[in-house]
């Protein structure tokens, strides 16, 4: 099972004065992509690679409070985020990418400390 992550963000609604502002938490997961691979063999063994995708995106709060506090809000947050995905999606994968490294450090660390406690 991909780990879940979590980010938060401020949707406008309006123009260049704002009507409405709310803050939600979403949660998703990400399809890692893969790197070009045999660009300098033979044409058969050429991959394009692919990108890293976000998938299964979520609402999980609706300014500070679960969803369900606010059902009628549900369904123009989710259009809104499919409006703007373009611009909030590398945003994810960035956030996702930070959180990685991060376990990765802690991991690194743990590996160390017990390699430590061992002798």
């Amino acid at each position: 099972m991909a780990p879940r992550y979590n980010y938060a963000t401020c949707l406008n609604w309006g123009g260049d004065e704002p009507t409405a502002e709310i803050e939600v938490e979403v949660s998703y997961t990400v399809a890692w992509g893969s790197a070009e691979t045999g660009r300098f063999g033979p044409p058969e063994n050429y991959d394009p690679g692919s990108p890293d995708e976000v998938e299964d995106l979520r609402v999980e709060k609706i300014d500070g409070r679960p969803v369900e506090a606010s059902p009628g809000l549900l369904v123009p947050i989710m259009e809104k985020l499919e409006d703007i995905k373009d611009a909030l999606f590398p945003d994810l994968i960035a956030n996702a990418v930070e959180i990685e490294a991060a376990r990765d450090d802690e991991a690194a660390d743990y590996r160390r400390e017990a390699a430590r406690e061992a002798f």
